[in-house]
């Protein structure tokens, strides 16, 4: 299993942890004036779920081409930290943008965390893209290889 799959997968069991939690806590009064809902939903489905797939996505489907020196793309640990750093940015600046919904930094925070997460929604696509190919097309590129090589 790659490092990538890895981190993919445990990532997203603390996101899933981390919704429960705060889903749980959102039930409290002592939250009623931020809104986690939009907040723990994003936990759940783009930290949990999407993480998940795209994680087992990337160990299932066979690489285009098999280089030993570069086990891991540079797309997927981009897709990786993308998506982290944009699901982070926005679980902060969200329920504070509510607060206080006028501002302009916070807006921008916003703005900034669903740029990240399309660029990782755009680099995992690019990586995962080349993988499906049907079996028959790989087993001739395959056989030509070992033919030229």
């Amino acid at each position: 299993m790659p490092t990538s799959t890895r981190w993919f997968v445990r990532s997203g069991m603390v996101y899933f942890l981390l919704g429960v939690i705060l889903a749980f806590l959102s039930e409290f009064e002592l939250f009623s004036k931020i809104s986690l809902l939009p907040v723990y939903w994003h936990m759940l489905v783009i930290g949990w779920i999407t993480q998940l797939i795209i994680g087992v996505s990337v160990w299932m489907f066979p690489r285009k081409y098999r280089d030993k020196k570069k086990r891991e793309s540079i797309l997927v640990w981009t897709t990786f930290w993308s998506l982290n750093l944009g699901l982070i940015l926005r679980f902060i600046s969200e329920p504070i943008l509510h607060l206080y919904p006028g501002s302009t930094l916070l807006n921008g925070v916003v703005i900034l965390s669903a740029l990240l997460q399309v660029t990782a929604f755009l680099c995992y696509i690019a990586e995962i893209w080349p993988r499906l190919q049907p079996r028959k097309k790989r087993r001739q590129k395959s056989k030509k290889r070992e033919v030229n090589a």
